[in-house]
């Protein structure tokens, strides 16, 4: 009884300690990196003087404030007129260069994509048939599928990640009728999949359940 207690709370605090620490650890190592990054910036702006109090009194993540209002403005100077047509010319001015057109405009393709927000990026779970009957597999309906690719019938592009890591998998384009709409949400179908499928919508009703 002891053996199983003891097993049960360390199991419970590694699920608590270790995200906790793994994400200190990346905070910390952004944040001093940035710091460092952003010291002769911050050494311009305030002065010699002024950075040796800083250090004195040393408050990390100076750097990344520094940085997010420098990030802030120039996202404010670029959505008004003039900005626009300072980044169009710098960016054509970047295409020009072979070897920085390449870099800018691949980072640019994947910044523009993970940033569109005129139409949700994930819409809805469906179940699969997935490598081949009867096996069903979850997937995430990223959009309609292009008319120039479909025949005329109404064709669903669908992402199907992989377990545990939801970030790599397979891009499907299936027709509507052989997809199975789910009533759960995008968050608690990544949840299952993250989970190897032991964390699902009803897991939580069926635990309470069981208490009653």
């Amino acid at each position: 009884m002891f053996k199983k207690a003891l097993k049960k709370n360390l199991i419970a605090g590694l699920l608590v300690t270790i995200p906790a620490a793994l994400t200190y650890m990346i905070l910390s190592f952004v944040i001093t990196r940035v710091d460092k990054a952003m010291k002769p910036v911050i050494t311009g702006i305030l002065g010699p003087q002024n950075i040796e109090l800083m250090e004195k009194w040393h408050v990390p993540g100076m750097g990344f404030l520094f940085l997010a209002i420098f990030i802030v403005a120039v996202g404010l100077v670029g959505t008004n007129f003039i900005g626009k047509k300072v980044v169009a010319m710098g960016e054509k001015i970047l295409h020009n260069i072979p070897v920085v057109r390449v870099i800018y405009t691949s980072i640019k393709k994947v910044v523009d994509t993970v940033s569109l927000t005129e139409t949700p990026t994930f819409q809805k779970m469906v179940l699969v048939t997935y490598p081949r009957e009867p096996l069903k597999t979850l997937g995430i309906v990223c959009c309609d599928t292009p008319e120039g690719i479909t025949d005329g019938e109404k064709m669903l592009n669908i992402f199907v990640p992989t377990s545990p890591n939801p970030t790599t998998g397979f891009l499907f384009m299936l027709p509507e009728k052989d997809t199975q709409p789910l009533k759960m949400s995008v968050e608690e179908g990544l949840k299952m999949i993250i989970s190897f499928g032991m964390t699902h919508p009803n897991a939580g009703e069926e635990t309470e359940a069981t208490k009653d």
